[in-house]
Parts: C-alpha cells; structure tokens; sequence
C-alpha cells in the first residue's frame, strides 16, 4: 500500500506522535511506502528521529496561514491521483475534499482524529464527512461521527496501540501516597488541572502529586497550589524524557481531568505496567478503564468526588497482572493485525 499520512497541528511530545512513530515503522516494516506530511515542524524533533529512514518527511517551511494553504494544494497537486491520505485534520479534509472535486483525481480520503469530535472549537466537525472512511480510536469517537450523519460501514474502530511493559514496582514512599499526573500543564485548557488541584487540597495530607510534563499554564498553577496550601505536596518535574524510570516513588494511581480525550495514550502506558488510573467522564475514557479492576471514574466538574476517589484509591490494592491483561484489546500483535486488515479493506476499495 501507498499511504500518505497528514497531521494537524502538533507539538512533538504528546500521544498522538508516539501513536504515528508505532504504526508508520511498522506499516513500513511490512512493505508499505508511506509518507508523512507534517502541518507544522514540530518544536521537539526528538520523536521524528524514532522513525523508519525510509520514511519520507515532509514540512512547511513557513508556518504563516497563507504558506500552509499553498502547501498543502502543492502537496495535493503534485501527488500521484491514486494516493490514500489518511488525515489528522478535518480542515485538511475539506480542502482536499474541494481539490478532489476540481482535478476528478482517483484518490481516497481517511480521517483518523486523535482527539475527541465533541467540546471543539478550532475547527467545524462537519468538516469531517468529507472523508471517505474513517478509522475510529474510541467508540465515542466513532458514535459521534455516526452522530454527524456518516455511515457506520465506513468507519473502523481501530483503538490506539499499547505496549507490552513490565509491571513498575519500585519503592513506596513509607510516609506518602504519590499520586501520578502526565501531560501538558494547562490550568483550565483541555487538561483542566484546576480541577485536579482542587481535589488534591480536599485530599489526606498524605497524598503528593507528582507533575511531569510543561506547559503555559505553569506559573498559574504553581500559584493555585499555593493559595490552596498545597505547594508542598504538589511537585513539578517538568517535561521528562522518560517519566517512567525517573520516577522517585511507587505512584497509586495515574489521574486525568480532562475536558475531553480522544482515547488517552498515557492510561495505556500506565495500565501496562500495572499502575491504576483516575478518570473524569470525557469521552474518550469508556474503552480503557473498568471500574473497580483498573481504575476509578468521576463525574467531571465535581471535585468533591475526585477527591473521594483520590482518598479511596490511595488506600486500596489493585492486582497489577489484572491491570495489565485489562488492555489486552489494545496491545501491539492484535492492534497491527487489525489496522492492517481495515487499512488494505479500504484502499482495495
């Protein structure tokens, strides 16, 4: 297969990349040409050297709004008429979608969204009928575009992929609960880390949150933290390479409250290593987390029970193996098989 993947707008360190670097390796390590067009230059490069030379990166030199539209109707152009694109943004879908209709070129157009289609605002869901086919990486992503009108024949709930891991069992903190938090710091963006401060102030002395990622927001956050008094027990590490050797202490559970996600990378991660996660009602959390065997869920927006759950995980043992066999739906052999065998439905199409 020729496959031509687009992304939207990315940073280089979130889930999304990490998701890109498995599955174009190993497209490519199964006689695939594949190409990968980025919307920006990411400001982190380190992801792109984790991918298969043989893949062909392509980037806009301008990142103005102007250069991007005629980058993209270069790429467009220039492409061999049969070409799949399987794309990252709706915006991108559209146009390529109004570029088909003009040049009646041959070619098939996938969408494969890696956030949730609900609670957006920076571009119009209905930009996403556009598309062909869709590749689906929860099923509340795939009942919202059902919602949008689009067939359910073309769309393929393909999950996210999980790596094997063993189970993280380091020291505990003989006189802390530490409490897990990854990602970017955003006060009341999409990661919503208000809301999660709040409930750590409600939370026994005991519990410490441990913040790994940057962000923006982090001055407003420290700043919270100390109002609630809470700055002693919320420790900032900043963005980390590798969060899971660096940490210092056993975490109880890993927490996101989170407006909306599409289907979160870092409670796969997490769970294959045996580690709980906590999580607000978004969308995107009904695939992973089964209440009472690998996690908890509160009702988002109420703190007083993200707190309760914070307290009652804190104090509770989890049978990490149990953790660990709860994603076997989304570990790497069953993944790839299946993304394979919906991707080469598709472009025989």
């Amino acid at each position: 297969m020729k496959l031509t993947f687009i992304t939207n707008k990315i940073t280089g360190r979130g889930g999304t990349e990490t998701v890109l670097v498995k599955v174009l390796n190993n497209l490519v390590e199964n006689g695939n040409d594949i190409r990968l067009v980025l919307s920006n230059m990411t400001p982190d490069k380190e992801w792109l050297h984790k991918l298969n030379p043989s893949i062909k990166v392509i980037y806009p030199k301008n990142s103005s709004r102007l250069n991007r539209l005629a980058y993209f109707i270069k790429i467009f152009l220039m492409s061999p008429k049969d070409t799949n694109y399987i794309i990252l943004s709706p915006n991108i879908i559209k146009l390529f979608a109004k570029l088909r209709k003009v040049t009646h070129k041959n070619c098939k157009l996938i969408s494969w969204f890696h956030f949730s289609i609900a609670n957006q605002t920076d571009y119009d869901p209905h930009n996403i009928v556009f598309a062909d086919y869709h590749l689906a990486i929860s099923s509340p992503i795939k009942q919202q575009m059902i919602d949008l009108g689009i067939a359910s024949q073309r769309i393929f709930l393909i999950y996210n992929p999980a790596e094997h891991h063993q189970l993280l069992d380091i020291q505990e903190n003989s006189s802390k609960k530490h409490l897990l938090y990854v990602g970017r710091v955003q006060l009341t963006g999409q990661k919503n880390l208000e809301e999660l401060l709040r409930a750590v102030s409600l939370t026994n002395s005991s519990v410490v949150l441990d913040v790994y990622g940057g962000g923006e927001d982090e001055s407003q956050c420290k700043e919270l933290a100390e109002k609630l008094e809470i700055k002693d027990r919320v420790k900032w590490h900043g963005w980390t390479e590798n969060i899971w050797s660096s940490l210092a202490y056993q975490p109880f559970a890993l927490i996101l409250t989170s407006h909306f996600e599409g289907l979160p990378m870092v409670f796969l991660e997490a769970m294959s290593r045996g580690i709980p996660c906590l999580s607000a009602d978004f969308d995107g959390f009904t695939d992973v987390v089964v209440d009472g065997i690998n996690g908890e869920v509160y009702h988002r927006g109420n703190i007083k029970e993200c707190a309760k759950k914070i307290n009652k995980m804190s104090q509770t043992e989890y049978n990490k193996v149990a953790i660990q066999n709860s994603i076997s739906k989304f570990y790497e052999e069953r993944y790839f098989e299946n993304l394979r065998n919906v991707l080469k439905k598709i472009t025989d199409y």
